[in-house]
């Protein structure tokens, strides 16, 4: 099970992107701290700008707007130039421009209500500001997990109806099987923006819709498709969604809590006025960064370990291993997935299992079955 060389190049350009794009983050952070530009757009945001909340929000909107402006080049380069190059994007320029700018307002509108939030926590809770914080997190992800599929998504995507009758009750059959409530199969319209394809479960109780991207319709077999809804569906019998958030939860919680203590102590020698000065808010992202890339491979090797169980009830569902397997095979060389990456990159970038691992768990439950 080689990798086509095309895509071991496709995902060294995409791991040396994060790399870079790691490091260049901490030092635009840096740079803003020790340079004291931080203090000063503050100090002049202040002339104008009540102090508190407003000032507060004010502050990280211009910041925003600075390095969303800064950094859009990389994203473009990343986003555009690298998904044409290996002819896995549909999206014309403009498209990708209207994309860009509404994942834009919806990370500011998103930031925004964090940071209200998170200032008035350290302002009013110095010492247990990261408990509030961590449970408005919980909250806040509770929240975006329900509305993705009715607010977030059709910004981006046009639901649609699916018109292959024969792959519809096939579908709702597996879920009366399953005894899974299900409201609707829909489409959406991957195709007007890449040639990847994907599927999820998305939604609670009898809210629950299947979403099919356009693209599984023109590449994989009805059986094949069958066996991806099979771990979709596999995820919510585990009920992973829910371990998702809690597990989250917990590192977040943990996040918090070690930001506390770096940044009790490191503030004042930046200049700052308090934990709750807003101008500080560099050194706690910077925190917060550098702990999150550290936790990272816990994170990854969580969900892996969730999408691996998800392999194997669709596998165990379905009870056909070859048809999982022809399916993998036809998702990598369509999304030019990395095969076997090395374990480094596996453990530092992977959230789920590698296609040559996944396809050696349905051999080895093939002899099982």
């Amino acid at each position: 099970m080689e990798t086509h060389p095309e895509a071991k190049h496709y995902h060294r350009i995409k791991n040396r992107l994060f790399i870079i794009n790691l490091f260049l983050s901490l030092a635009v952070l840096i740079t803003i701290m020790l340079s004291g530009f931080s203090i000063w757009l503050k100090t002049h945001l202040a002339v104008t700008v009540p102090a508190g909340v407003l000032l507060n929000g004010a502050y990280f909107i211009v910041l925003s707007v600075i390095l969303y402006c800064a950094g859009f080049p990389f994203d473009f380069y990343e986003g555009f130039i690298v998904e044409h190059r290996f002819k896995l994007s549909n999206q014309t320029l403009s498209n990708y421009l209207q994309d860009n700018l509404k994942k834009a307002i919806i990370s500011l509108i998103i930031g925004v209500i964090v940071i209200e939030g998170l200032y008035l926590f350290l302002e009013k809770f110095a010492q247990a500001w990261w408990i509030f914080a961590a449970v408005g997190w919980f909250c806040l992800t509770v929240i975006l997990t329900k509305i993705t599929p009715s607010v977030i998504i059709p910004l981006f995507y046009k639901y649609l109806p699916l018109e292959d009758e024969a792959l519809r009750e096939r579908i709702k059959e597996l879920f009366i099987k399953t005894k899974t409530p299900l409201k609707d199969v829909s489409m959406i319209n991957f195709s007007s923006k890449t040639k990847k394809l994907n599927a999820a479960v998305v939604g609670f109780g009898k809210n629950r819709r299947v979403i099919l991207a356009d693209t599984l319709l023109g590449e994989l077999s009805h059986d094949e498709i069958i066996s991806i809804v099979a771990h979709e569906l596999g995820h919510y019998k585990n009920k992973d969604t829910v371990k998702i958030i809690m597990f989250s939860a917990v590192v977040t919680t943990v996040l918090f809590f070690l930001s506390d203590i770096v940044l009790k102590r490191s503030f004042s020698f930046f200049g700052y006025e308090a934990i709750f000065d807003i101008a500080g808010f560099p050194l706690f992202a910077l925190i917060m960064l550098v702990l999150g890339f550290l936790v990272l491979p816990l994170q990854n090797g969580f969900v892996r370990s969730l999408e691996e169980k998800a392999d194997s009830y669709s596998i165990c569902l379905t009870k056909t291993p070859d048809i999982f397997i022809s399916m993998m095979e036809k998702l990598s060389a369509k999304n030019l997935a990395d095969m076997n990456p090395s374990k480094f990159v596996e453990i530092m970038l992977y959230d789920h299992p590698p296609i040559a691992q996944r396809i050696r768990l349905a051999q080895a439950l093939k002899e099982k079955l």
